[in-house]
């Protein structure tokens, strides 16, 4: 019989859908309606304008009104974006603004759906809440690329049987969540500002989560939306659905990880953060190596590294935010972490308007410069940190 975190679940995978369908549909875009590639990696980050003001008021009205009436609003905003889209085939400011509802949508689900799964994974080992929803959303942002990829290559009218998809799987979602039982009904104090800033302004959240969590998607992206246009399609896929199976295993991977790392991240989620930043690095290094040599067999190769790397970061920067937070302070908390974590989605707009004054292989060199440097300070920070008394992040 179904556990109740399944259906919440279920309505956290139906928004990543939702809000990740659109990454294969850059190219339909660009070869059927003329758009540049400023403008279809400007409406990939777009929706990010939306989320994350969202992200931050869901956070404070889920003190006083619950989290499933946040998650109520997500879903009814989840259906309208994939309605505007289906609408803006021919529009680009119908395009733009179901990205931004999508957004809105999202980020009414990510923060008070993590803070509802710890409630429903009561009693479990401590984690297992955020390990859930990471998971959920994860596998959502992984399977809506794909559906949306194999559906515009081999289904007819594919700027508008795409969404219809989503539709579906975004209704049965609805009606799963729509009166899940919320187990903490009570209106707490909304905390305030300031509270919430000296929490995420401590040393364990600067250290394991700020200069981190961005890459959670600024890794994931480059791999599905940047590599190939750089490289080119995969041989034997037509290119569209290439392109949404690039990000179904890129994000295939992170799922297929992220259960593996559960009881690691409990004990040791700084470690499982700095691993994966020293992933990020690799896989930067070899998304330059493409660049400077292109050859289709890259491609697979990088998506399962970037893929590897978001799974270990996302695990360890939100283990290490549910062990560190109060159930008060979980919601705005967690909302602050994925507003860092969605920062990485403006990746390939930055990458695009590099590639207008160089090659795409300085902008790939430089963030796998930074990420090892990252990971570097990280692993100093823990040997610092060695001969002083156990720490969580």
């Amino acid at each position: 019989m179904a556990q109740p975190w399944h259906r919440l679940a279920a309505a956290l995978v139906a928004a990543g859908w939702g809000a990740n369908q659109f990454a294969p549909m850059l190219l339909v875009y660009r070869a059927e309606r003329g758009l540049t590639e400023q403008a279809v990696t400007g409406m990939f980050a777009v929706y990010v304008a939306g989320l994350v003001p969202a992200l931050l008021v869901a956070a404070w009205w889920s003190q006083h009104h619950g989290k499933r009436p946040m998650l109520r609003i997500s879903t009814v905003l989840m259906l309208l974006g994939s309605l505007l889209l289906l609408a803006g085939a021919d529009a680009p400011w119908l395009l733009a603004a179901g990205r931004v509802v999508g957004g809105v949508g999202i980020g009414f689900a990510m923060g008070p759906g993590t803070a509802w799964m710890k409630e429903l994974s009561a009693g479990e080992v401590p984690g297992t809440g955020a390990r859930r929803a990471a998971l959920a959303l994860t596998g959502g942002f992984a399977l809506g690329p794909l559906a949306a990829g194999i559906a515009a290559q081999w289904l007819p009218a594919p700027l508008h049987l795409t969404y219809a998809l989503h539709l579906v799987v975004q209704a049965v979602a609805t009606v799963l969540v729509w009166n899940l039982p919320e187990l903490d009904r009570g209106d707490h104090p909304t905390p305030s500002v300031g509270r919430v800033v000296r929490h995420v302004t401590q040393g364990w959240f600067l250290r394991a989560v700020l200069l981190t969590a961005p890459w959670v998607f600024g890794c994931a992206s480059v791999s599905f939306a940047v590599m190939p246009s750089v490289i080119g399609p995969l041989p034997g896929l037509p290119r569209i659905a290439a392109a949404g199976a690039l990000a179904g295993l890129t994000l295939g991977t992170s799922v297929l990880l992220q259960p593996s790392t559960k009881r690691w991240a409990t004990s040791h989620p700084g470690r499982v953060t700095a691993l994966g930043m020293g992933v990020t690095a690799l896989g930067m290094g070899l998304a330059t190596a493409a660049a400077l040599w292109p050859a289709w067999w890259w491609l697979p190769l990088i998506a399962v590294v970037l893929g590897s790397a978001h799974g270990l970061v996302l695990v360890g920067c939100m283990t290490t935010v549910e062990l560190n937070t109060p159930q008060e302070l979980m919601a705005a908390t967690t909302a602050v972490t994925y507003c860092l974590t969605y920062i990485g989605f403006l990746s390939p707009y930055v990458i695009a308007v590099l590639s207008l004054v160089g090659p795409a292989w300085i902008a790939l060199a430089a963030g796998a410069g930074i990420a090892a440097v990252t990971t570097a300070w990280l692993a100093a920070q823990r040997l610092t940190a060695a001969g002083g008394p156990p720490a969580t992040a």
